[in-house]
């Protein structure tokens, strides 16, 4: 079945042809108007639970589970008790402001777990 050709350069097109491949003007609606998939607006979207789930409280591969994240919490309140105690503010300052928060939100982010 041959097509048309193109308004602007007069090159044949197929009937699919949504433009010309020479000037890359559009070509006219009708043609492939009938080759759109057309969908029906009053299906319900369809919406699928994820195959995980997020906890703090599992083990992967990439962290550890409760205990471990609970005896790494007290390891670093422990480390801040010795700088408090040894008397080093400045050690303690960077370790409050810096280390331990970044340190917390490793040990303490969430996990994809399968359901």
């Amino acid at each position: 079945m041959a097509g048309t050709g193109c308004g602007q350069c007069g090159r044949a097109l197929a009937p699919t042809d949504q433009w010309c491949g020479l000037c890359f003007a559009p070509a006219p609606d009708a043609r492939f108007a009938a080759s759109l998939q057309t969908h029906r607006t009053d299906d319900p979207p369809r919406l699928e639970r994820p195959a995980y789930r997020k906890s703090r409280w599992a083990g992967s591969s990439v962290t550890f589970g409760p205990i471990g994240r609970i005896v790494l919490t007290l390891v670093l309140v422990a480390i801040t008790a010795l700088l408090l105690w040894s008397g080093s503010l400045v050690g303690l300052a960077a370790w409050l402001v810096v280390a331990v928060p970044w340190a917390l939100r490793d040990i303490w982010r969430t996990v994809r777990v399968r359901r």
